[in-house]
């Protein structure tokens, strides 16, 4: 298509032309003007290489039409040898102004330009004489070439199907559209004939012709392979890889590891269209891509379900398509859902239970999303948090990764267990002593459900009250604290109380909470209530 390479021998013309076009500006010698010429017949011996493979090419069409004969392949023809007739005129038109100048410089000796130096002839034929400037042929010439390439893109654009061609544009540019003259003060508002040929010899005229008909050649044979590639045809397969195929990527030490080595080539013109399972696939340089998600069907005893899949590669020939069909075998293996976790055994109810849930034989593939029934969850890469409702008796974990389900699992659930309470610095044994000044209560956590997740095990005591009491009587008023208070001034009423054996403080703990991780209270049932301690 469009932007493609050239041969290292154009390059290589190319930079030598560059680089004398630059010397241009100094008093050049003869051995200067000589190497324009090297470079013209250089140009001119790789462009008749050129012109045979435009040959080559129009060649090729014309069989495949002879072969495949439609209005496709007619109009293809039709074209290549429209577009094969309009290069000629201007190649030819450029021949006949190079044979102009040789003739009014003085014509050749012994195979060398006489006037190789001149640059008022060449000038007055194609910028023009003094006084009639803009009348040169060179006018004529950027005219010539900025419709044939306009006729080049014209062709291509409607029968590229892979639409990837590069537009030409212009093949005669003024000064002002060439990226070397951008910044150049003295020549960037120069059109084409003056910046090509104003004060330049015979020699150096005569190369840059000779490149004008390289380029012209050159995007011909681009076009060409387009409208051949149109109607297949040829099938050239200049892509070849290294191809390993190993019996199974996976084998355990001790066991032999197998694949076969070969090379498969590829065609960057056959354009071919791939399909996978019917349905098509994108294909680039030849080469299409497989990519789907592995489902199983059922798994047998060991884990496994193997499976095949179709595919079919279609290219064009001179001959009409032809269809390669492959089938592959392959094994889903049964991914195993591990799972990591303080509480896994059973989860807390109304607690966010935090799990971290793999799938090993997924790899870094594995991109996790989790569902549950009975249960609100949360996740964040690989850790589902996972909170029961407070009526849960089990919850189902579905594991999915990339929109595939991989598998379920099942937890039962269970109640969150009850906090005791506690008075620290009280020995309920022995009672508590009149000159206590303090009574404490805390609720203290189990220490499973604490050491498995301890951002759950926060309780507090918001409603309770200490009664001091002789016999069956209360000796004064109860005290009562509620929110959230947790230590009581009791010295005064210790002290108030008689001093015998017999008196007592009551304790009731009306109400405990707990602050689960995600900021919420709860009230605990069941917890607290009369405790008795005696007074000493």
């Amino acid at each position: 298509m469009a932007g493609g390479k050239e041969t290292p021998r154009q390059r290589m013309i190319g930079l030598m032309y560059l680089v004398l076009m630059a010397m241009l500006a100094l008093n050049v010698s003869n051995t200067v003007l000589d190497k324009f010429m090297f470079i013209e017949q250089s140009l001119e011996n790789s462009n008749g290489i050129t012109h045979q493979e435009n040959d080559r090419q129009l060649h090729a069409i014309e069989a495949a039409v002879a072969k495949k004969n439609n209005e496709i392949t007619k109009e293809v023809l039709s074209e290549a040898q429209a577009l094969r007739k309009e290069t000629s005129k201007v190649i030819a038109y450029i021949d006949d102004l190079k044979k102009e100048i040789i003739e009014k410089t003085g014509g050749k000796e012994n195979g060398e330009l006489k006037g190789k130096s001149d640059t008022q002839i060449p000038g007055n034929i194609l910028i023009g004489v003094e006084g009639a400037k803009k009348k040169g042929k060179a006018y004529d010439l950027e005219k010539k070439l900025n419709e044939l390439a306009k006729h080049y893109d014209a062709v291509a654009e409607k029968f590229d199907t892979t639409k990837t061609w590069k537009k030409i544009g212009k093949l005669a540019k003024p000064a002002k559209d060439m990226p070397q003259y951008k910044n150049d003060k003295d020549n960037k508002n120069k059109d084409f004939a003056y910046i090509q040929f104003e004060e330049t010899p015979a020699a150096a005229c005569m190369a840059i012709l000779s490149e004008m008909s390289s380029e012209v050649l050159q995007n011909e044979t681009k076009v060409l392979k387009v409208l051949n590639d149109r109607v297949g045809g040829r099938v050239v397969f200049d892509k070849v890889v290294a191809v390993v195929k190993p019996t199974s990527k996976y084998v355990a030490a001790g066991l032999d590891y197998e694949a076969t080595m070969f090379i498969a080539a590829s065609s960057s013109a056959a354009k071919p269209r791939m399909q996978y399972n019917g349905s098509s696939i994108k294909v680039v340089d030849g080469v299409g891509e497989v990519k789907f998600p592995a489902k199983p069907v059922k798994y047998d005893k060991n884990g496994r379900s193997t499976q095949t899949w179709k595919g079919a590669i279609t290219y064009t020939t001179p001959f009409g398509d032809t269809t390669l069909l492959v089938e592959e075998e392959y094994v889903v293996v049964k991914p195993s859902i591990s799972v990591n976790s303080a509480t896994v055994n059973a989860l807390y109810r109304n607690v966010a239970n935090k799990l971290v849930v793999d799938v090993p034989a997924l790899g870094e593939s594995y991109n996790p999303r989790f569902t549950a029934t009975n249960a609100k969850v949360m996740s964040k890469g690989k850790v589902a948090t996972i909170i029961p409702t407070l009526k849960a008796k089990s919850v189902n974990l579905t594991v999915t990764s990339g929109g595939n389900k991989i598998g379920t699992k099942s937890f039962k659930t269970r109640g969150v267990p009850k906090p005791s309470i506690e008075f620290p610095g009280v020995d309920l044994k022995k009672g508590i002593s009149r000159k206590t000044s303090k009574l404490r209560v805390r609720p203290v956590a189990d220490s499973e459900f604490k050491a498995a997740l301890p951002d759950e095990a926060n309780y507090r005591v918001v409603d309770w009250e200490a009664t001091v009491a002789f016999g069956t009587k209360p000796i004064g008023k109860p005290i009562r604290l509620t929110g959230g208070k947790q230590d009581m001034d009791i010295g005064n009423i210790l002290r108030n109380a008689p001093k015998t054996d017999g008196v007592r403080i009551v304790i009731d703990v009306k109400k405990v909470v707990r602050k689960n991780s995600q900021g919420n209270t709860e009230t605990v049932p069941g917890v607290g209530g009369i405790t008795t301690i005696a007074v000493y």
